[in-house]
């Protein structure tokens, strides 16, 4: 039987470690110390009501499942975010009679956790996978809370499980998009593109997969009346460290030439793009294909350097990242304007060019005049710069007769 006194005495310990102030993540507190001494029955299931209740805190300030597992990485490390992950996945197998929105459903599925048992004991279930003690476990635990709790706002762009659709502040893509034809074939032309030896066809591929876009935006264009159509909807892009802010400039260049706007959201590693649903959706197709052969073009260009060699230098990698999506965005603009230059294209003009104000107009109303322009931080590397417009410039923007 449980001594109501231990079950208050532990109720107050676990409320110092959570307020006390960030030290070693190496050395257990004095205040897990304290929790370890008081039974297992006692403290964890204290400790999983903790992470819970700051989870339904942050669904309502608007975050989603695989954002909080991102942004627990950058705040705090991975094994806080393992274990709001499996946190997720707990406060999800308790939500089983409600209505549970297909996007939220999606990332749920994609947790790491997903697989686990949450109905008894999970915490100590989590501790035990980790190989930690019941200090280290405690630890993780406060400094999961600590981010949790101090999480800023976000649009609400999916309800969560259980609350009505109606307080969605500006909606997210349907997964329908993702499902459309055009995309699977522009899907398939960045595969190739990522996966060829040969720098050259990867940058035939990627252009004819931005030409594909933009025909599809024109052509789309034409089948509409007027400036009406879909209304702006907005995604949030997780973006991977390191060169977080240079990546984002690639973003940027990408959403630019598809008609949406990228913001950055400071201290975050996330960024905002706003557009209409299917050019979101290209978007981040496009995006995530581009990364990964800069990824591979800098990784070339490493592995052809000898040790000491300045394209091994952080520098080095930043300015080639800038480079690259710099002359990116010129070849995504050529290729939209070589679209629009066909014969019929410019009747569409006046409809792309509403939409682009639809989503200007959309980015002013959620975000006013909170949108600044913010310098890149660290060392220019001219020559990485010129390396990575040369990777993203190594064959003609005409892409033929080429076919998915």
């Amino acid at each position: 039987m449980t001594d109501r006194y231990d079950v208050r005495e532990a109720r107050e310990a676990w409320q110092r470690l959570l307020w006390r102030a960030t030290e070693s993540k190496r050395l257990p507190t004095a205040e897990s110390d304290r929790l370890a001494l008081w039974s297992v029955s006692v403290v964890d299931p204290a400790g999983e009501r903790i992470l819970l209740e700051a989870l339904a805190s942050a669904w309502s300030q608007g975050w989603q499942p695989a954002e909080l597992v991102h942004v627990m990485a950058h705040k705090a490390d991975r094994i806080a975010a393992r274990l709001v992950d499996l946190t997720i996945v707990a406060d999800h197998d308790r939500r089983t009679s409600q209505v549970i929105d297909p996007r939220w459903q999606a990332q749920i599925d994609g947790l790491e956790g997903r697989s686990e048992s949450t109905r008894h004991d999970w915490l100590r279930q989590w501790r035990r996978r980790e190989g930690m003690d019941r200090r280290r476990c405690y630890d993780a635990v406060g400094a999961a809370w600590r981010v949790l709790s101090r999480l800023p706002r976000l649009p609400l762009l999916i309800p969560p499980p259980g609350v009505d659709p109606s307080v969605v502040t500006v909606g997210a893509p349907a997964l329908a998009a993702a499902a459309d034809p055009l995309l699977e074939r522009i899907r398939k032309l960045l595969a190739k593109a990522e996966s060829t030896a040969f720098e050259a066809e990867a940058e035939l591929l990627t252009a004819k997969a931005q030409e594909l876009m933009a025909r599809h935006a024109v052509d789309r264009a034409r089948l509409e009346r007027g400036p009406a159509g879909d209304e702006p909807c907005m995604t949030r892009v997780l973006l991977e460290a390191p060169y977080v802010a240079v990546k984002g400039v690639l973003l940027a260049a990408v959403a630019e030439a598809n008609r949406c706007r990228a913001i950055g959201i400071n201290g975050l590693d996330l960024s905002v793009v706003v557009g209409h649903a299917d050019d979101l959706a290209a978007v981040e197709v496009l995006f995530t294909s581009l990364l990964v052969q800069a990824g591979n073009a800098l990784a070339e260009a490493a592995r052809s350097a000898a040790a000491g060699d300045r394209s091994r230098t952080s520098a080095f990698r930043r300015s080639f990242h800038l480079g690259f999506a710099s002359r990116i965005g010129e070849r995504l603009a050529t290729a939209n304007d070589a679209v629009l230059a066909e014969a019929g294209a410019v009747a569409s003009l006046p409809v792309l060019r509403s939409r682009s104000r639809a989503v200007d107009d959309a980015v002013e109303r959620l975000f006013g005049g909170r949108v600044t322009e913010s310098r890149i931080g660290g060392r220019h590397d001219a020559w990485g710069a010129a390396q990575g417009r040369s990777a993203a410039d190594l064959a003609r923007l005409n892409a033929g007769e080429l076919t998915a």
